[in-house]
């Protein structure tokens, strides 16, 4: 195994809840800038209808609202894991990445509904070999 990958294994296995989410929030602004989040969002901010349109036309996502419609319920409607990090390593603490994306959908929603947004990965590729589903509260 080659030391980088051998090295994140065992940082992965080493986090706890404690620092899980300032270092995977940071980690996720990184990955939101590096894609150009901003520019992509710009033209869906005030109007969650249009970006959820966006989501499920583009990125082929399958999206419910609650009953109540303070929930979303995203399904990203894939059968692999899009996450660069993982695709590129393997071993038994990769599903703590998830958290990662967790934040990511955090700033995406919270963009768009110029409103701090919370995000839980409710499944994932990476720990149950299903298509990863966030719950998006906060609406």
């Amino acid at each position: 195994m080659d030391f980088c990958v051998e090295w994140l294994n065992h940082l992965l296995n080493s986090l706890d809840e404690n620092c899980d989410s300032c270092l995977f929030e940071n980690c996720a602004k990184l990955h939101y800038q590096v894609n150009g989040m901003d520019n992509i969002l710009e033209k869906y901010v005030g109007n969650l209808p249009s970006f959820i349109s966006f989501l499920e036309k583009e990125w082929g996502w399958e999206i419910t609202y609650s009953e109540d419609g303070q929930q979303l319920l995203v399904d990203e409607n894939k059968d692999f894991c899009v996450c660069p990090i993982a695709n590129n390593i393997q071993g038994k603490a990769l599903g703590k990445l998830c958290n990662c994306s967790e934040k990511f959908a955090e700033q995406i929603f919270s963009r768009v509904c110029q409103k701090n947004i919370n995000a839980k990965v409710k499944r994932s590729v990476l720990r149950d070999g299903q298509s990863c589903i966030y719950e998006i509260s906060g609406l």
